[in-house]
């Protein structure tokens, strides 16, 4: 019996390419020791290609732009192809942190103060008051994002994300405290992951540079209540389905550092995934290796498929 086939998606156009092709050459040789036959391929545009249709699913491992908002999903979905990963819908709502703030706000799960800025009304309300947090919607690895700790920075910080975005902005409140994310696969909640970096934000320096210092990471955190750790699950689970989440995603929140209260940042419906990523690294804590990882997330996909 011939083994699967799948076609894996990697590179892409986005910022985030390098990471995209670092992660997909990680999951290809994962999924060929567990006996796949994987055809990579380097991704340009969101479109079905002839070999994607030959083959029995698609793995994408792309990072931003047309490979988490939705678009190269959706054109898989036209062509009736199987996919790992959310469907183009959660993935526009997922990448979108306005379309999430919002439904984050619909579900009552817990979330920093926030206003929506547009190019015609830039006023922010009285009680939204700095240190602020100022977002493009839709870029990853901290693109265009500002922390505002003074009034005299702040339409400075405003332009910057205005550069990223044509229509509108987010300004929520900054939250001190610790960073966390949990991992969700199929529907099992990952242990989570404490992130401490160096600089003010977890950014792409943070993440794959090191310039101001090493970041370190902690699964599972001694640092956060057992209580308040299974309250993180319980909101990241709820948030995944909210999403209409699928397979996997990556949720991020931070624990306020005055009385432990749980606020949810965001999501990533294609995060990382060479073998330290964070997503992988609280899957091993889980007792699931790399390999079986990332055959899982292909059997899911498989067991979709028509």
């Amino acid at each position: 019996m011939k083994p699967a086939r799948i076609a894996l998606l990697k590179g892409g156009t986005s910022s985030e390419r390098e990471v995209s092709l670092k992660s997909g050459g990680f999951v290809a040789e994962a999924l060929r020791n567990a006996g796949y036959d994987v055809e990579e391929i380097d991704v340009k545009k969101p479109e079905v290609t002839p070999e994607m249709k030959k083959a029995d699913i698609v793995f994408p491992v792309l990072h931003g732009g047309f490979g988490e908002n939705g678009e190269i999903q959706k054109a898989l979905e036209d062509a009736g192809i199987s996919h790992v990963g959310c469907d183009s819908r959660a993935c526009h709502t997922s990448i979108d942190k306005i379309l999430s703030k919002n439904l984050m706000s619909g579900e009552d799960i817990p979330t920093a103060k926030f206003a929506i800025l547009t190019r015609r009304d830039k006023s922010i309300p009285p009680d939204l008051k700095v240190p602020v947090v100022v977002k493009p919607p839709t870029e990853g690895s901290t693109v265009g994002i500002s922390i505002v700790f003074n009034e005299s920075d702040l339409d400075k910080a405003i332009e910057t994300a205005f550069k990223y975005s044509a229509d509108e902005i987010l300004v929520e409140q900054y939250i001190k405290g610790t960073e966390i994310t949990v991992g969700i696969v199929g529907e099992q909640v990952l242990p989570l992951v404490e992130i401490r970096f160096p600089g003010k934000t977890y950014d792409y320096d943070a993440k794959y540079t090191h310039q101001q210092g090493e970041t370190r990471y902690f699964c599972p955190p001694d640092s956060v209540p057992a209580d308040v750790q299974a309250k993180c699950q319980e909101y990241a689970l709820k948030f995944f389905k909210a999403l209409g989440g699928r397979d996997l995603m990556r949720i991020d929140m931070i624990i306020r550092e005055k009385d432990n209260a749980i606020f949810v940042l965001e999501s990533n419906n294609l995060p990382g995934f060479t073998e330290s990523s964070l997503l992988p690294k609280a899957a091993r804590t889980a007792g699931i290796s790399f390999i079986e990882l990332c055959a899982r997330l292909a059997q899911m996909a498989m067991a979709r498929k028509k």
